[in-house]
């Protein structure tokens, strides 16, 4: 990666970590509040609303975004091509979704709703995809460009204004299942207009077809891999709704979202400085795969002993966070605890491939993966929730696999190498989270309160992981440390304490480099 790519992409991971950080502790007090204020069966009919747009939006956008990152060249006639396209795409499924809506929200009738409960749900948060169809050029263009600064800023105070001002507001004043569909759109609305902001282009519609074609030939097959991939990811929303209705929907929800959010918001922010960085590397294989490794390995030291923890702790997290109603949640939560880390670190290979435009391989691999998930949900489904958590765990190791046979054949990286990068996560989470268990099973028998059981969790966690992390690493990430504190800026300096931290390092990384290349 070259020294102007690597600067980019460390000053964007600085400022993406640090509106990480600000939105997961916003977050924290968002979901507190808001499962307080309002009852499960309104959350279950935000996700069921949230399927039905999602299954519209990858068809709205048809990968137009992603190809303006990936083009190695890009015009001032494509960045036009790209505005018409997704604006008029965004006005069209507007008016598609408002029209079938109550035809798509059938399929979730059961005992427990009728579909017109979600159906001017779906309506009103139809307008979303008209409001990113005129943003996604601008949003684009500034990852691309990785004006990550900028965008951390517009993301941040977007949140702030949106959840913890017009949604708990509109909650605690009665607007019931509304302050969640009324707190989306203004998010969606306000990081549409710091887009635009941050990276404004020219707005004429243009109708030249030599512009559009590279983005279609690229984006339309990105777009079916991303409803592949929504279909595989929101199964278990789509048949817990249609089967077990939305009380049951909006318990497994909660639970998703306390694991799945803060590492989306860790990985998404990686992920749009991942991508443009990959893409500019697409032509380099050894220095690709180099950057694979050891991106895969940070990351994965990072969520593994992170979601372990949350395992241990799930008990205390949910009566704390959502309160004593949601004790159902408990075990669906510390199973997902296991699966949700899978499938974040499994992203980056996602997005090799995508970098490398090997889509179609891509495609076969997730219609495979939906085969396997859908037949692991029909064999585990008398389980309730739980069988649904453990279908995923299953589902997401299996895919584990595929993906190491994908890139063992465009990276030539052998299944050991990929292997690897596992190790220092799963050795720092186990000792962990077996501390952690130890800690809590001695402060539970004394009866103490929840917020001072998860305070001593939290910090014996947090303590734990910044020793094996920093001072007794794992081999193998201790050569990825190195790398990383040399991106940061840190040299070779006896005299400071980060110096000395980097000479730890070298020799360490000097070997890893070889093994690698």
């Amino acid at each position: 990666m070259s020294k102007e790519i690597a600067s980019k992409a460390v000053s964007g991971l600085k400022w993406g970590s640090a509106a990480t950080l600000a939105n997961a502790v916003m977050q924290i007090g968002y979901t507190s509040a808001m499962a307080r204020l309002l009852a499960p069966e309104a959350f279950g009919l935000v996700a069921i609303a949230s399927v039905v747009l999602r299954f519209g939006s990858y068809f709205a956008h048809l990968g137009l975004s992603q190809a303006i990152i990936q083009k190695e060249e890009l015009t001032k006639d494509n960045v036009r091509a790209a505005f018409t396209s997704s604006t008029l795409l965004g006005l069209a499924f507007l008016g598609l979704i408002w029209f079938l809506a109550p035809f798509a929200t059938m399929f979730f009738d059961n005992a427990s709703f009728q579909s017109e409960a979600v159906t001017p749900i779906v309506r009103i948060m139809a307008f979303s995809l008209l409001i990113n169809g005129l943003s996604s050029t601008a949003l684009s263009l500034s990852e691309r460009n990785m004006r990550f600064k900028e965008l951390s800023i517009v993301e941040t105070t977007s949140y702030v204004i949106s959840y913890l001002g017009v949604g708990v507001i509109c909650a605690y004043l009665g607007f019931g299942v509304w302050s969640l569909v009324y707190a989306t759109l203004t998010q969606t609305a306000l990081v549409a207009l710091g887009a635009y902001l941050i990276a404004r282009h020219n707005v004429i519609p243009l109708l030249k077809w030599e512009a559009y074609k590279p983005l279609f030939n690229y984006g339309s097959k990105m777009s079916v891999i991303s409803f592949l991939e929504f279909l595989s990811q929101d199964m278990a929303t789509i048949l817990i709704g249609k089967t077990l209705g939305p009380y049951k929907l909006g318990i497994y929800d909660r639970a998703h979202r306390l694991v799945n959010l803060p590492m989306y918001m860790l990985t998404r922010t990686i992920s749009r400085v991942i991508f443009p960085s990959f893409s500019k590397l697409q032509a380099e294989t050894k220095k690709l795969a180099k950057a694979y490794i050891s991106s895969t390995t940070l990351l994965a030291a990072i969520i593994i002993p992170t979601c372990f923890g949350l395992m241990v702790a799930a008990p205390e997290v949910v009566y704390i966070l959502l309160g004593d109603q949601w004790g159902e949640s408990i075990p669906v939560l510390q199973v997902l605890c296991l699966a949700i880390p899978l499938s974040f670190i499994t992203m980056f290979a996602g997005i090799v491939c995508d970098a490398k435009a090997e889509l179609n391989i891509k495609i076969v691999l997730t219609l495979v993966f939906i085969g396997v998930i859908a037949g692991l949900f029909f064999v585990l489904r008398q389980y309730g929730l739980i069988g649904f958590a453990f279908a995923i765990l299953a589902g997401e190791l299996v895919r584990i696999g595929f993906y190491q046979t994908v890139l063992n054949r465009i990276l030539e990286l052998s299944y050991l190498e990929q292997l690897k990068v596992y190790v220092p996560g799963l050795v720092n989470g186990v000792l962990i989270a077996a501390v952690i268990y130890a800690l809590s099973v001695a402060l539970r028998s004394m009866a103490l309160p929840n917020l001072a059981v998860l305070a001593c969790q939290i910090t014996t966690g947090a303590l734990l992981f910044i020793i094996l992390t920093l001072f007794f690493p794992h081999r193998i990430l201790k050569a990825q440390i190195h790398m990383l504190l040399s991106k940061f800026g840190i040299t070779k300096n006896s005299s400071s304490y980060y110096g000395r931290m980097f000479l730890r390092y070298s020799e360490e990384e000097i070997k890893s480099t070889e093994r690698i290349d």
